[in-house]
């Protein structure tokens, strides 16, 4: 049984590998047009005028590090809020890829964007060697992130996109802002009014979860005369009149994923904690490496940790990945780009705004998917939806304009 294992292990990851050097030449093609426009325009333009790349809070003026923070918030909130938008192609919902083997094209695209910031920001690193032994911190990190990914399919699956993401999302701000109270972060600026800050994280989470709230059917019915739904009565009229239907009904009940809402409820827990804790290894590692370079280390830690996490994923499953490259390696490796243009803002808002502003900021990322959701998809089209999440909206800019003003003297 242990040769068996032991053969099957080794199979995967060395197939992972293969898998993983055949994407080289399609992601670079990707990179190319994609990822170095945003990068170059977003970080060079910035600092231009610098002969060398300045890569701490330390070495701008407080004006300028809060600027280039909030410039990165927002790039940070856009790529975020779009990288799920390749998998919403008809061909990808229909073909039913399993999470775990989206995750594999995910960290692949992952990797190689971070190997390009340390080609950027090189001069960001005097210190090779003590650079890589910072290294435990980015697989931390990544241990953050990958299980965190599966954990999110199953909470939509069990809760809906809406309630889930607005649970761990309101989490991520809470806990992030905690751990940002409990270390010392010498990258946060100074916050002058501490009643507004804590008023305006308070205003940001209720905003987040009233946002969430928009596309259920709670929300959707308000306003509405009388219940659309048809009454006992009618369900048992309709089914007398018409014996097949019940058939019917049943086998629709059997073809729907079975909720469970402990399941969902504990799973989005658990991914807010993660996602809050995501960027903490960044802020303990040695100072040489928690800045932008860290992003470096992620990517490693990323391609070191996947192929645990799905080789447990898939042997808990007692199954073999299906990985469907006609259908999900294009929209996977995408899809990975840009959350990984996201992240490298997230890394470098953090940086400049600290764990209790510049990373809870980028979880408005909600705001962004709401909107390709409502322009593009159709997701919402009922008024009075409409009307709740442009409140919702109202109350998140109340929110972000007292976590701004909290730290303006």
């Amino acid at each position: 049984c242990c040769s068996y294992c032991f053969i099957f292990l080794f199979l995967y990851v060395f197939s992972f590998f293969f898998f993983f050097l055949f994407c080289v030449t399609f992601f670079f093609f990707f990179f190319f047009f994609f990822f170095f426009f945003f990068f170059f325009f977003f970080f060079f333009f910035f600092q231009l005028p610098s002969n060398k790349m300045r890569c701490t809070r330390a070495e701008f003026s407080d004006s300028e590090a809060n600027l280039y923070g909030y410039l990165a918030v927002i790039g940070s909130i856009l790529f975020f809020g779009s990288f799920a938008v390749p998998l919403k192609s008809k061909r990808v919902t229909d073909a039913k890829v399993d999470p775990a083997v989206f995750q594999i094209y995910y960290s692949i695209s992952i990797f190689f964007s971070a190997w390009v910031v340390l080609f950027w920001f090189h001069s960001c690193i005097t210190d090779w060697g003590e650079f890589f032994a910072a290294l435990p911190w980015g697989i931390i990190s990544a241990s953050c992130f990958v299980p965190g990914s599966i954990l999110s399919i199953f909470a939509i699956n069990h809760l809906g996109m809406s309630v889930a993401v607005g649970i761990w999302a309101g989490l991520t701000i809470v806990v992030s802002f905690i751990w940002s109270r409990i270390i010392v972060d010498a990258s946060a600026p100074q916050i002058y009014h501490p009643e507004r800050t804590y008023s305006g994280l308070v205003t940001l989470v209720l905003g987040v979860l009233l946002l969430s709230l928009s596309s259920t059917s709670f929300v959707s019915q308000i306003g509405k005369k009388g219940n659309p739904r048809r009454s006992h009565y009618e369900e048992t009229d309709r089914l007398i009149r018409n014996p097949e239907e019940n058939h019917l009904i049943q086998d629709e009940d059997k073809d729907k994923p079975k909720q469970n809402k402990f399941i969902g409820l504990t799973c989005a827990i658990l991914l807010g904690f993660l996602n809050g804790s995501a960027m903490l290894p960044m802020k303990k590692a040695p100072a040489i490496a928690s800045n932008i370079s860290f992003v470096v280390l992620f990517g490693i830690g990323v391609l070191i940790v996947t192929p645990i996490v799905t080789l447990i994923y898939f042997g808990f499953k007692r199954q073999l990945p299906q990985m469907k490259f006609d259908c999900a390696l294009i929209p996977g490796l995408c899809t990975g780009l840009i959350w990984s243009v996201g992240n490298i803002f997230a890394v470098y808002a953090t940086t400049f705004l600290g764990l209790g502003i510049g990373y809870p900021l980028t979880q408005l990322a909600l705001v962004v998917s709401g909107l390709w959701g409502i322009i593009v998809f159709r997701e919402i089209t009922e008024k009075s939806s409409l009307v709740w999440w442009a409140v919702a909206l109202l109350i998140i800019g109340a929110g972000v304009a007292l976590l701004i003003f909290g730290a303006v003297q």
